[in-house]
């Protein structure tokens, strides 16, 4: 049976009993040592403390991780390197008790001997593994499985110079350890591929770090961060060493590494780690640049110096070294902020680059340029319809919303989420945000006008095929068989006129009929591709005409319709002409039919192209507050949208814009 965390009961067992073990090793072994009277100075010299702390640091850290993360081999790993600095730290333990109660030399040298290399065993597999399988517990490709197995294989000389390294504790007694046997003479040289293979190892795992730093994504980036903030400590510590500091501190540094290990792989939203590591980076940088500085221009200085005053030369430096921290600072500060923030500090840079990616890509591809350019976690872009134009990222916290407007209207939206730890944008983001989004939302307006026009294309293909499929219709079916029984009709008529003229002339006046019958459905056909009252009437008197037919509703309520109009038209385009009918009909339909008006205007007028407007004093039905376009609305605005003009209609004004075309 299975619990939440995806694991076996066995498996919890096991995690607990291997923490357990480890625990218990580094209580005896500190027990042992508090027995046998070693002092405290002597447990710092032989680095025992060392071991017994890391006996209880990684495994913690590791059953943690192999709790929440039963496949991840990671948890394993950390807790396998804290049992074999556990067991070393409990070896040395129970060899200065053993020696104190003389215990058998047997046994004692056996406890030593494999106490010395299982510390080994943990650092040269387990410990080394961790870095190249970190953080998902997979190889970033499978050809680096070869690094692996070469690390197994030359892990003897890790046995053979490393265990030799006994600090001289046990020796000459009878619990010295046994050390793997080297050939006299070979131990410069394999010191010399120790250092060697260690080189190698250190740059397979700064190249499998910025491999998985450079591909992997926001996630993977912070957990690397998370990682870089634990090996912090143990840098500073290493160069601490090359002060005179003893070596101990650089071995307890390490016990930084597994907490952030364990934050890494387990909780890494915890918080923003790319404020600790740029602090830490900027001021570790600087603190380490002016040591370096100091001492460099005061050995220099004091040389060209050497005949003035002493403290002439360590003047000179302090007001050099003055003047260059703050530039340095900066420098530094937006070095590394543009490594862990992207360009969110200079807000030209950042939206130049978006804008490269939006003239290339399009609208789609803003998210992922947003997000790289900031390191933020997710982007999101949405147009007003709801339609998502593009994402990036997971959603994993608390989120921002950009409002994008265009021309005094809400186009769409960004949504950007926040970093781990923030509850609200930084200032710097803002600042990028808000500059991106004029241009975003003029991109987002021109992409959602290209979308409309092409779904207006499309149905401005789809009803003329189904207009051109009427008109075969209606062909076919009605005016070809009416033509087709006149034509046979004439061909009896012809027969009969020699012998039987009343029977023709009866045949005639059908025939007239026939005829006058495919005349009807000519012109059927003719009205349905055009208004005939526009032929007939013009614009303005079929206008004119239908308002007359509406001047009256359905229960007897009188409707007053006024047209506003030049006493003459210019001629008009057919395509301009139609459509300000279309419009204006079905405006005026509109309003007689659900405004409950009593007076409707119809204004009409001629300047740079053709402008209408229907206007009436309808008021809302039911205790209805919230209007809502329809079909008709629709239609209306899509005849505007194919000539090039444009159609806008609100409660009680209808108003349209058709261009000329320079025709007029």
């Amino acid at each position: 049976m299975k619990d939440r965390h995806g694991q076996t009961r066995r498996r919890t067992m096991m995690v607990y009993a291997l923490l357990g073990m480890s625990l218990a090793q580094v209580a005896v072994g500190a027990t042992a040592l508090a027995v046998a009277g070693v002092s405290p100075s002597d447990v710092l010299r032989y680095d025992m403390v060392v071991d017994l702390a890391v006996g209880i640091a990684y495994p913690v850290c590791g059953a943690v991780i192999a709790l929440h993360r039963p496949r991840n081999p990671i948890g394993w790993l950390l807790i396998g390197y804290g049992l074999g600095h556990a067991f070393t730290g409990l070896s040395i333990g129970l060899g200065v008790e053993g020696l104190r109660l003389g215990w058998p030399p047997e046994v004692l040298h056996a406890l030593t001997t494999i106490g010395r290399h299982t510390w080994i065993i943990g650092s040269s597999w387990a410990f080394v593994f961790v870095f190249f399988l970190f953080p998902d517990g997979r190889l970033p490709d499978r050809r680096w499985r070869w690094a692996l197995v070469l690390q197994l294989l030359s892990s003897p000389f890790d046995f053979a110079i490393w265990a030799r390294q006994d600090m001289g504790l046990f020796r000459n007694t009878a619990a010295q350890p046994s050390y793997p046997p080297v050939p006299d003479g070979w131990l410069p040289l394999l010191g010399h591929v120790e250092t060697v293979k260690a080189f190698l190892v250190l740059t397979g795992v700064f190249a499998v770090m910025s491999l998985r730093y450079r591909h992997g994504g926001e996630q993977d980036r912070r957990r690397l961060l998370w990682l870089i903030a634990g090996m912090t400590p143990l840098a500073l510590s290493v160069l601490l060493q090359l002060f005179g500091f003893p070596a101990v501190y650089a071995s307890c540094c390490t016990l930084f590494l597994p907490v952030a290990i364990m934050i890494a792989v387990v909780r890494h939203e915890l918080l923003d780690i790319r404020l600790v590591v740029s602090r830490s980076l900027l001021y570790g940088a600087l603190t380490i640049g002016v040591v370096c500085a100091y001492v460099g221009l005061v050995a220099f200085v004091q040389s060209l110096l050497d005949p003035l005053p002493e403290l002439l030369g360590p003047a000179l430096v302090t007001v050099t070294l003055a003047v260059a921290f703050e530039p340095a600072r900066r420098l530094l500060q937006r070095m590394v902020d543009r490594t862990l923030y992207g360009d969110r500090h200079d807000p030209v840079r950042a939206v130049s680059r978006i804008g490269e990616r939006l003239a290339g890509t399009g609208v789609g591809a803003v998210p992922e340029a947003v997000g790289e350019a900031l390191r933020l976690p997710y982007v999101c872009l949405e147009s007003k319809t709801g339609d998502v134009n593009g994402s990036w990222g997971t959603p994993a916290g608390p989120v921002h919303t950009v409002w994008l407007d265009y021309d005094g209207r809400t186009v769409g939206e960004l949504v950007v989420g926040l970093r781990p730890g923030e509850q609200q944008p930084a200032p710097a983001d803002l600042a990028v945000l808000e500059l991106l989004a004029v241009p975003l939302a003029a991109a987002l307006h021109t992409t959602d006008l290209t979308r409309q026009l092409q779904h207006s294309r499309e149905r401005i293909v789809a009803a003329r095929e189904e207009e051109r499929r009427r008109i075969r219709r209606d062909l076919h079916d009605g005016l070809g068989p009416t033509l087709a029984g006149a034509a046979f009709q004439a061909d009896a008529v012809r027969n009969l006129l020699a012998f039987d003229q009343e029977r023709a002339a009866a045949l005639l006046a059908e025939l007239r009929a026939e005829i006058g019958g495919a005349v009807g459905e000519i012109r059927r056909l003719v009205d349905g591709l055009r208004p005939p009252d526009l032929d007939q009437l013009g614009l303005l008197g079929a206008l004119r005409e239908r308002a007359a037919r509406l001047s009256w509703r359905a229960d007897g309520t009188p409707l007053q319709i006024r047209i506003r109009a030049p006493e003459r038209l210019p001629p008009l385009p057919a395509a301009v002409e139609v459509a300000a009918y279309r419009i204006a009909v079905e405006a005026l339909t509109n309003a007689a039919r659900h405004a409950r008006a009593s007076r409707v205007d119809l204004r009409i007028e001629i300047g740079d192209g053709l402008c209408l407007e229907v206007c009436d004093d309808g008021t809302p039905a039911n205790g209805e507050t919230e209007w809502r376009p329809g079909v008709g609305i629709t239609s209306m605005q899509e005849r505007a949208a194919e000539l090039g003009g444009r159609c806008v209609a609100d409660r009680g004004r209808v108003t349209a814009t058709l261009p000329l075309g320079g025709r007029v």
